[in-house]
């Protein structure tokens, strides 16, 4: 019987804290919250740079049409093998080769 006074006055108690001391409590909460967003974006971080380091190994193509150089990975080709930056060079390429109409 004691000790269920015992926790009943421990719970009271505990009650009384935390109502008297709410505001901090949810400052606390919000805090460690923020802590661990910043650890998760620091993360993010480091999963981007090491995809950086991963692009340093591959090799870089020449645009046919402008002359950029962009990852080989990212190149757009036809069957000729000329490499292009963008769909905009590949398409200006094609419209420049196709023969004009009989007039």
């Amino acid at each position: 019987m004691k000790w269920l006074i015992l926790l009943g006055l421990l719970i009271i108690l505990v009650i009384i804290i935390a109502a008297r001391y709410r505001r901090q409590i949810q400052m606390a909460i919000y805090v460690l919250r923020m802590f661990r967003k910043m650890r998760q974006a620091g993360k993010t971080e480091e999963n981007q740079i090491e995809t950086k380091e991963n692009l340093k190994d591959v090799q870089l193509i020449r645009c046919g049409k402008c002359g950029t150089w962009v990852p080989q990975n990212k190149a757009l080709s036809l069957r000729s093998g000329i490499f292009y930056c963008s769909t905009n060079c590949l398409e200006n390429t094609k419209a420049e080769t196709r023969p004009l109409g009989r007039v």
